[in-house]
C-alpha cells in the first residue's frame, strides 16, 4: 500500500465540503481532479471511503475510520511546514479568524495591522458573522462568539464581558421627543436587528430595552445598524466598544445597558500551531488594554 499525502488532502477537504464541486473550487481544481485523486486514494486502501449520493458525498464506515487519522496527519505536516520552513522563526502561512460582525470589524481589523506589521509573512483571514464555519473541520482557526460552547472538542476561553446601550445623535434626539424612560422609546424609530437572520438568540437584546416593541429600521448585521444610527435615523442598541470615538453618538437612558461575554474558541490541535498561539495572544491583550472600551460609554471629551 502506498499512500499519497496530496490524496490524504483532497479526502478532508472533500469530507468538509460533502460534493466534488465544493471541494475542487476550495482546492483551485475542476471536481473531476477531485474525483479522480479520491479514486486514487481508494484504490491504495482497496476499500471504498465514500457513497455519492444526489445530495452530495457521504462517508462510508471506512472513510469514517480514516477521518481521525487522516486530521493528525494533517496537523503534523501543518506543524512540520511551520517548524522548518519559515524564514529565521518568522511566524508564516494563514490565520483565519471567525468573529461577530461589530466586533470583526470595528475591533479587530483596525487592530491586526499592527500584528501583521511584526509578522510581515502572515496572512490574516477576517469572517464576520461566521456562523457557517467551523473549528472542527478546520475551516477556521479561531473563532470568537457570544455564547460559551456546550459541546464539541474545543479548548474555550473567557475573553471579556461588554456592554451594550442605547445610542442615536444629537441631531435626531433634538428634533424628537425626550426620552426619560422605557415608555418613551415607542415614540421614536427604533432600529435593531432582523429577526429571522438574527445568528444568536443572545444577541436579541432590544426587549431588554424595548419590550414588545418593533424596530422601524432592521439590518442583519451591527455596522449596518451604527451606520443608521449615524445617519439620524433612530433610537439603536450597539456596544459601547462600537460607540467610542463617534462624536456625535449621545447616549439614551445611559443607566440602562445589556451585558454579554466574548468567548473565543480554538481546536486543540491548531493550538499547537505557533501562528495561532501567537494569534491568540494578540487578541487576549488588545482586550485587556482596552477593556474599558467594553464596560464603559465614552466621556463627552473623549
Amino acid at each position: 500500500m502506498k499512500l499519497n499525502w496530496d490524496d490524504m488532502r483532497f479526502f478532508l477537504i472533500l469530507c468538509r465540503s460533502q460534493s466534488f464541486v465544493a471541494a475542487g473550487a476550495e482546492l483551485k481544481v475542476t471536481h473531476s481532479t477531485v474525483a479522480r485523486r479520491l479514486t486514487t486514494l481508494e484504490s491504495s486502501l482497496q476499500t471504498q471511503l465514500f457513497l455519492r449520493t444526489e445530495k452530495g458525498c457521504r462517508l462510508t464506515p471506512a472513510g469514517e475510520r480514516l477521518l481521525p487519522y487522516a486530521e493528525r496527519l494533517e496537523t503534523t505536516i501543518l506543524r512540520l511546514e511551520e517548524d522548518i520552513s519559515g524564514k529565521n522563526n518568522q511566524l508564516a502561512g494563514t490565520i483565519r479568524i471567525g468573529a461577530p460582525d461589530g466586533y470583526g470589524n470595528c475591533f479587530l481589523a483596525p487592530r491586526l495591522g499592527a500584528f501583521q506589521g511584526a509578522h510581515p509573512a502572515l496572512e490574516v483571514e477576517l469572517i464576520a458573522v461566521p456562523m457557517y464555519y467551523s473549528l472542527a473541520k478546520r475551516e477556521i482557526d479561531i473563532l470568537i462568539t457570544v455564547r460559551k460552547p456546550t459541546e464539541g472538542h474545543v479548548v474555550v476561553r473567557r475573553l471579556s464581558n461588554y456592554r451594550f446601550g442605547l445610542f442615536a445623535t444629537k441631531t435626531y434626539l433634538d428634533q424628537s421627543p425626550p426620552v426619560t424612560c422605557k415608555d418613551d422609546l415607542r415614540g421614536h424609530r427604533m432600529i435593531s436587528y432582523i429577526d429571522e437572520l438574527l445568528y444568536d438568540q443572545d444577541l436579541n437584546f432590544i426587549n431588554e430595552f424595548y419590550p414588545g416593541g418593533r424596530a422601524q429600521f432592521r439590518s442583519s448585521t451591527l455596522v449596518g445598524q451604527k451606520y443608521a444610527i449615524l445617519a439620524d435615523n433612530g433610537i439603536g442598541v450597539i456596544p459601547y466598544f462600537m460607540a467610542h470615538g463617534e462624536p456625535t453618538l449621545v447616549p439614551v437612558l445611559p443607566d440602562l445597558y445589556a451585558e454579554r461575554v466574548f468567548w473565543l474558541q480554538v481546536n486543540p490541535d491548531s493550538r499547537q500551531l505557533a501562528r495561532v498561539r501567537a494569534t491568540i495572544d494578540f487578541i487576549v491583550n488588545e482586550m485587556e488594554v482596552n477593556r474599558p472600551l467594553f464596560m464603559e460609554i465614552d466621556s463627552p471629551s473623549g
